[in-house]
């Protein structure tokens, strides 16, 4: 299984995105993919915050995503997991949220994590594989 990231499917939906073509190879070829529904967030966050894509447009493409990728919710068991681990894994800030994706990947067994800011995993998920496209 593999845990995708905001930045994999971002740059995947948008055919102008710079890593377009190797984050859709990453998307359409990972083993069993899937992500969590805060990452769905994210991805409609950068759509139209950073890259300025109008709403309809970008919940269409967020939305899109359940159709390739599996989708689930984090628990609240999640969130106590990373919140209780973020002084040992080093956490301060934003990071929590990418410890949050770690918690999430770590619970389903994923035996990747495909991001395109590996740095930001290394020292929350050091027990999987991190890979870029």
């Amino acid at each position: 299984m593999t845990f995708l990231d905001t930045g994999i499917m971002v740059g995947a939906l948008l055919e102008s995105h710079p890593e377009h073509g190797v984050c859709l190879e990453a998307l359409e070829g990972s083993e069993d993919p899937f992500t969590n529904a805060h990452a769905l967030a994210e991805t409609f966050a950068t759509l139209t915050g950073f890259y300025q894509v109008p709403t309809e447009a970008a919940t269409e493409l967020t939305l899109s995503l359940c159709d390739s990728i599996a989708v689930e919710a984090l628990t609240v068991a999640d969130y106590v997991t990373a919140i209780r681990e973020a002084r040992s894994r080093g956490v301060m800030g934003g990071g929590i949220y990418d410890s949050l994706h770690a918690t999430f990947a770590r619970r389903k067994r994923a035996g990747q994590i495909v991001t395109r800011n590996p740095s930001h995993f290394r020292h929350v998920a050091p027990d999987i594989e991190i890979l870029t496209p």
